[in-house]
């Protein structure tokens, strides 16, 4: 049995036997933009990419129709069946001629490619995505150039199962109100203890969260007189609230009446600069008559993106603080703006939408919330 969606300007066979996850198709317009952003950024249109586990190959394909900035796709995926989906739907949006086709592990095809200078490679498997990061950077042909990561074992990686958690990442955590965004670290420190081992320097792009999926989108480099380990490190909690440390000057501090989160990635995982000409790209892909509705939301996302700083590793959800000290909760915008007057750094987080960012004190917080409420 099978059946034909539209997706963007794509149109995609449906198959019994094969993947297709039509809530990422958010994930699918977000990726188009990034590589608009990738061709104007290093100044190529004929970009060639990798869509390395592809199932239906909707995502390369939408990639190549919708970017503009293409000039081969390369596909892969080791189910036969998907390997006759994907063919048939090349034919259906005549890219037959622009594409590669294969059906082997991913370790496999990297390693049977390794000869391609590949600007990009996309690997959205289903789990975690720890067992394909050796394989990716082990076979990079390239010094340098763009990679993009999922993963969807959120389980593990929200600590649900703590002994898992530290068994198959190595990190050791706590309950907190902020587990996406610990995710998204613990995700790029063993991303960055992979490529750090392959002598690349990693520089992490974006990071979203949306439907029960991580998302990573980072450049990479080979430099290993660049690879800094002060990217990684601990977040605290004391009576204080929260910190961070890195991993260089963690015997400083006193952990006498503190509990230690990590090691994960302490460094800023979205680059604004970048993210900014995302958004000026999205923006005039919504006035494009055909897809303009596919890349609406993609506008607001990146919008909501470039007011946060993730430079402060830790956020404090304000619903979960006021509903502790039994006060109603002020306008988000209110409490940023009180702690910016008494010169914190404040940001709203893109992540929850009663999240902040701050190096305030958790006894200051709590301060200005009583204050304002008032």
């Amino acid at each position: 049995m099978s059946r034909v969606v539209e997706e963007g300007l794509s149109k995609i066979m449906i198959m019994d036997n094969v993947f297709y996850n039509p809530l990422a198709r958010f994930n699918r317009s977000v990726g188009v933009v990034f590589i608009k952003a990738i061709g104007k950024i290093i100044g190529k249109q004929s970009l060639i990419i990798s869509d390395a586990m592809a199932a239906t190959g909707v995502r390369g394909i939408r990639y190549y129709l919708e970017s503009g900035s293409i000039e081969k796709v390369y596909f892969n995926d080791m189910s036969k069946y998907a390997y006759k989906c994907i063919l048939k739907n090349l034919s259906l949006n005549h890219m037959r001629e622009v594409s590669i086709v294969n059906s082997f592990d991913l370790e496999r095809y990297i390693s049977l490619y390794k000869g391609i200078l590949f600007d990009f490679v996309d690997v959205d498997p289903f789990g975690s995505v720890l067992p394909y990061l050796s394989p990716i950077f082990s076979n990079l042909k390239r010094r340098e150039g763009f990679l993009a990561f999922t993963s969807t074992d959120l389980m593990t990686l929200c600590g649900i199962n703590l002994e898992a958690l530290k068994r198959k990442y190595g990190v050791s955590i706590i309950k907190t109100d902020f587990c996406h965004e610990l995710a998204i670290r613990i995700i790029l420190k063993n991303i960055f203890s992979i490529a750090s081992y392959y002598d690349y320097v990693i520089y992490p792009l974006l990071a979203t969260f949306e439907n029960q999926y991580i998302r990573i989108y980072l450049r990479y480099r080979k430099s290993p007189s660049k690879i800094d380990f002060r990217n990684i490190g601990y977040i605290y909690m004391g009576e204080r609230g929260y910190g961070y440390i890195s991993i260089e000057d963690v015997e400083m501090l006193d952990i006498t009446n503190v509990r230690l989160i990590g090691p994960m990635w302490l460094s800023r995982y979205i680059d604004l600069s970048f993210v900014s000409v995302m958004n000026e790209i999205s923006s005039r892909l919504f006035e494009e008559p055909k897809i303009g509705s596919e890349y609406k939301l993609v506008g607001r996302y990146l919008s909501k993106i470039l007011i946060d700083d993730t430079s402060i590793p830790y956020i404090y959800r304000l619903s979960k603080i006021c509903q502790n000290i039994k006060i109603p909760q002020p306008p988000i915008r209110n409490v940023i703006d009180k702690l910016m007057s008494l010169g914190y750094k404040a940001y709203r987080s893109f992540l929850y939408p009663d999240g902040i960012r701050t190096n305030a004190s958790l006894d200051d917080l709590i301060k200005i919330l009583r204050e304002i409420k008032r």
